[in-house]
């Protein structure tokens, strides 16, 4: 008996927390000039449109740097302007293993631009090796729904 409840144990203790639409939890941060603070549901939209956003990028700077053709300073920069402004930031106490459409991401910090009124204008990540990934030519329809959350009452 006692050897059925230790394996039993660790395998619990491998199990990541997860929301209940069995996405990893990650904390919201909604960096938005004259915005109020989101409400937990709220937290809980932009969390799934974030992630939505993600999986829907068919190119990434990690994975395909022949195909963007982005240098090292060239996205550093892109992205310290993106944090400098209106930005959502989901990060994660661990990485996480998103399957986007470009292949599969393990990211700590999911980062997105909101600079356009009509919708998301940036999407990067903070790999497992912290480096800074863009990721490209994402669903618009998610990037305006996402944007459009950001400002709903």
């Amino acid at each position: 008996m006692r050897l059925q409840v230790i394996p039993a144990f660790v395998l619990l203790l491998g199990v990541p927390t997860c929301a209940v639409s069995g996405e990893p939890t990650g904390t919201v941060a909604l960096r938005h000039h004259g915005g109020s603070k989101p409400t937990k549901a709220a937290e809980d939209t932009l969390r799934k449109l974030g992630v939505e956003l993600l999986k829907s990028s068919n190119f990434n700077t990690a994975a395909h740097p022949g195909i963007l053709k982005q240098s090292v300073p060239a996205i550093q920069d892109r992205y310290r302007r993106v944090v400098a402004g209106d930005c959502l930031v989901i990060t994660y106490d661990h990485p996480v293993k998103v399957r986007t459409v470009g292949g599969e991401v393990s990211v700590f910090e999911i980062v997105v631009g909101l600079a356009h009124p009509d919708s998301a204008d940036a999407l990067f990540t903070i790999d497992d090796e912290g480096r800074v990934v863009a990721h490209e030519k994402y669903s618009g329809r998610t990037a305006m729904e996402l944007r459009k959350a950001v400002t709903a009452p």
